[in-house]
Protein backbone atom coordinates (compact mmCIF):
# COMPACT_ATOMS: atom_id res chain seq x y z
CA UNK A 1 0.00 0.00 0.00
CA UNK A 2 2.67 2.32 1.06
CA UNK A 3 6.08 2.12 -0.99
CA UNK A 4 7.29 5.79 -0.62
CA UNK A 5 6.44 7.85 2.80
CA UNK A 6 7.39 11.82 3.08
CA UNK A 7 8.51 12.32 7.13
CA UNK A 8 8.16 16.53 7.52
CA UNK A 9 10.18 16.81 10.50
CA UNK A 10 11.13 20.18 12.31
CA UNK A 11 12.63 18.32 16.07
CA UNK A 12 9.15 18.86 17.72
CA UNK A 13 7.74 16.01 20.08
CA UNK A 14 4.87 15.77 17.46
CA UNK A 15 7.53 15.33 15.33
CA UNK A 16 9.40 12.87 16.99
CA UNK A 17 6.19 10.60 17.37
CA UNK A 18 5.47 11.03 13.66
CA UNK A 19 8.97 9.41 13.20
CA UNK A 20 8.07 6.33 15.22
CA UNK A 21 5.03 5.86 13.49
CA UNK A 22 6.39 6.54 9.96
CA UNK A 23 9.09 3.68 10.92
CA UNK A 24 5.68 1.37 11.66
CA UNK A 25 4.76 2.07 8.39
CA UNK A 26 7.15 1.87 6.49
CA UNK A 27 8.18 -1.51 8.30
CA UNK A 28 5.00 -2.91 7.46
CA UNK A 29 4.77 -2.11 4.54
CA UNK A 30 8.46 -2.31 3.55
CA UNK A 31 8.32 0.90 2.31
CA UNK A 32 11.42 3.89 1.88
CA UNK A 33 11.44 6.95 4.04
CA UNK A 34 12.67 10.46 2.96
CA UNK A 35 13.06 12.84 5.56
CA UNK A 36 12.16 16.06 5.08
CA UNK A 37 13.25 19.46 6.81
CA UNK A 38 12.23 23.05 5.88
CA UNK A 39 14.61 25.35 6.71
CA UNK A 40 13.93 28.67 7.64
CA UNK A 41 14.24 31.49 5.22
CA UNK A 42 16.67 33.95 6.35
CA UNK A 43 16.49 37.73 5.58
CA UNK A 44 19.01 39.20 3.10
CA UNK A 45 18.60 42.37 5.34
CA UNK A 46 20.64 40.79 7.75
CA UNK A 47 24.12 41.98 6.01
CA UNK A 48 27.87 40.37 6.25
CA UNK A 49 28.98 38.50 7.61
CA UNK A 50 25.87 37.86 10.05
CA UNK A 51 23.81 36.72 7.03
CA UNK A 52 26.40 33.60 6.60
CA UNK A 53 27.28 32.81 10.16
CA UNK A 54 23.75 32.54 10.89
CA UNK A 55 22.94 30.83 7.61
CA UNK A 56 25.66 28.41 8.30
CA UNK A 57 24.61 27.89 11.95
CA UNK A 58 21.27 26.95 10.88
CA UNK A 59 21.98 24.55 8.07
CA UNK A 60 24.24 22.95 10.60
CA UNK A 61 21.57 21.96 12.81
CA UNK A 62 19.29 21.51 10.08
CA UNK A 63 21.83 18.82 8.57
CA UNK A 64 21.71 18.01 12.63
CA UNK A 65 18.17 16.98 13.07
CA UNK A 66 17.83 14.97 9.75
CA UNK A 67 20.64 13.07 10.57
CA UNK A 68 19.50 12.19 13.83
CA UNK A 69 15.96 11.17 12.03
CA UNK A 70 17.96 9.31 10.07
CA UNK A 71 19.58 7.39 12.70
CA UNK A 72 16.63 6.96 14.54
CA UNK A 73 14.57 4.79 11.61
CA UNK A 74 17.45 3.20 10.49
CA UNK A 75 17.82 1.94 14.66
CA UNK A 76 13.87 0.66 13.87
CA UNK A 77 14.92 -1.24 10.99
CA UNK A 78 14.48 1.03 8.07
CA UNK A 79 16.50 -0.19 5.41
CA UNK A 80 15.93 2.79 2.61
CA UNK A 81 16.08 6.35 4.16
CA UNK A 82 16.87 9.34 2.11
CA UNK A 83 17.08 12.80 3.47
CA UNK A 84 16.82 15.97 2.50
CA UNK A 85 17.15 20.40 4.22
CA UNK A 86 15.28 22.87 1.95
CA UNK A 87 15.08 26.34 2.45
CA UNK A 88 11.51 28.06 2.33
CA UNK A 89 8.45 28.22 3.97
CA UNK A 90 7.69 25.06 5.82
CA UNK A 91 4.09 24.32 4.00
CA UNK A 92 5.49 25.20 0.67
CA UNK A 93 8.64 23.13 0.80
CA UNK A 94 6.49 19.84 1.76
CA UNK A 95 3.67 20.59 -0.82
CA UNK A 96 6.73 21.35 -3.51
CA UNK A 97 8.53 17.72 -2.33
CA UNK A 98 4.98 16.00 -2.60
CA UNK A 99 4.96 17.28 -5.79
CA UNK A 100 7.90 16.06 -7.28
CA UNK A 101 8.66 13.31 -5.22
CA UNK A 102 4.91 11.30 -5.12
CA UNK A 103 4.98 9.97 -1.98
CA UNK A 104 2.12 7.84 -0.95
CA UNK A 105 1.51 8.85 2.16
CA UNK A 106 2.81 12.27 4.12
CA UNK A 107 3.67 12.01 7.85
CA UNK A 108 3.78 15.24 9.80
CA UNK A 109 3.29 16.19 13.31
CA UNK A 110 0.36 17.93 14.28
CA UNK A 111 2.52 20.99 15.97
CA UNK A 112 6.02 22.74 15.31
CA UNK A 113 8.27 24.99 17.05
CA UNK A 114 7.21 28.01 15.55
CA UNK A 115 7.87 31.42 17.38
CA UNK A 116 4.09 31.62 17.03
CA UNK A 117 2.46 29.13 19.27
CA UNK A 118 -0.07 30.94 20.39
CA UNK A 119 -1.37 32.17 17.10
CA UNK A 120 -0.21 29.55 14.38
CA UNK A 121 -0.89 26.54 16.28
CA UNK A 122 -0.49 23.81 13.93
CA UNK A 123 -0.86 25.86 11.12
CA UNK A 124 1.76 23.80 8.59
CA UNK A 125 -0.14 20.62 9.36
CA UNK A 126 -3.21 22.19 8.69
CA UNK A 127 -2.12 24.03 5.02
CA UNK A 128 -0.52 20.60 3.84
CA UNK A 129 -3.59 18.80 5.05
CA UNK A 130 -5.57 20.70 2.68
CA UNK A 131 -3.66 21.54 -0.53
CA UNK A 132 -1.64 17.78 -0.34
CA UNK A 133 -2.72 15.27 -3.18
CA UNK A 134 -1.55 12.58 -1.18
CA UNK A 135 -3.19 11.31 2.36
CA UNK A 136 -1.86 13.06 5.33
CA UNK A 137 -0.93 11.52 8.41
CA UNK A 138 -1.03 14.04 11.21
CA UNK A 139 0.38 13.08 14.84
CA UNK A 140 0.06 14.42 17.97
Amino acid sequence: MFKKILLATDGSAPSERATDIAASLALRYHAEVLVLHALTRIPDSLGEPNYSRTLSHMLEHARSLVANVESRLRELGIAYVDTDVIEGGAADVILDVVHTRNPDLLVIGARGLSQWKGLMLGSVSMAVTHRAPCPVMVVK
